[in-house]
């Protein structure tokens, strides 16, 4: 029977990230059109060919103007560009969130700009799963001081949502050891167990019920 698990690690700023995602989007459009509106006129103004010794007054001023409009229209190219270049630099920033699905075994772990475009970041069978476990135990500060270790947060948040907490994949799919920290429910973590190897969970590990009941404790 299959197993088919998705959530979502959405930014707690979503509202304001979509916002500036619209500011930046049209700043960026604007300057992509004027940049490439500038590049036209600067190959219109291109000079093709210093006027010679024997050339008029009217002939040498019109060079002049030829050359100042190109130098005008090359800086101005360069000004649109890098507005453009910055701008969409910054749009790939705004309104992150993050997809896990797993299916029988396999994680899937995708990056999402602006809810509609999505990048496959990795996908983990349970062979590739070394150690599951929470990023508030020990285990988790150990496999990050290893320095083969390569860490890649894959949530937009630095606190956790109501209901979900920071989870640790340790895990090696052939390209090198990497210990992803996913913002998600303990259900994700309870599918994943029935697919890989026994002792793959951290041996500290408390379920997070057990977790928030001590910590309202004290």
């Amino acid at each position: 029977m299959d197993i088919i698990y998705e959530e979502s690690a959405g930014s707690q700023n979503a509202k304001k990230g979509e916002k500036w995602y619209k500011v930046v989007n049209v700043i960026y459009k604007i300057a992509l059109v004027a940049g490439i509106l500038c590049l036209v006129f600067l190959l219109m103004n291109l000079p093709f060919g210093k006027p010679g010794a024997g050339a008029t007054e009217e002939q040498l001023e019109a060079y002049a103007m030829v050359v100042s409009f190109a130098i005008l229209f090359g800086f101005a190219t360069m000004f649109f560009a890098s507005i453009a270049v910055s701008c969409f630099l910054i749009r790939r920033r705004l309104n992150i969130s993050y997809d896990y699905i797993f299916v029988s075994g396999e994680l899937r772990i995708s990056k999402v700009f602006n809810v509609n475009r999505r990048k496959l970041i990795t996908r983990l069978e349970p062979e590739h799963i070394i150690q599951l476990g929470d990023v508030d135990n020990a285990s988790y500060s150990r496999l990050k001081s290893d320095p083969t270790t390569k860490e890649v947060v894959v949530t937009p948040n630095y606190e956790a949502a109501e209901g979900k907490f920071f989870m640790y994949v340790y895990a090696n799919d052939g390209t090198g050891k990497k210990l992803y920290v996913l913002e998600c429910r303990e259900e994700l973590l309870v599918n994943m167990l029935k697919f890989v190897k026994r002792g793959t969970l951290e041996s500290d590990y408390v379920s997070q019920e057990k977790k928030q009941a001590a910590a309202g404790n004290k």
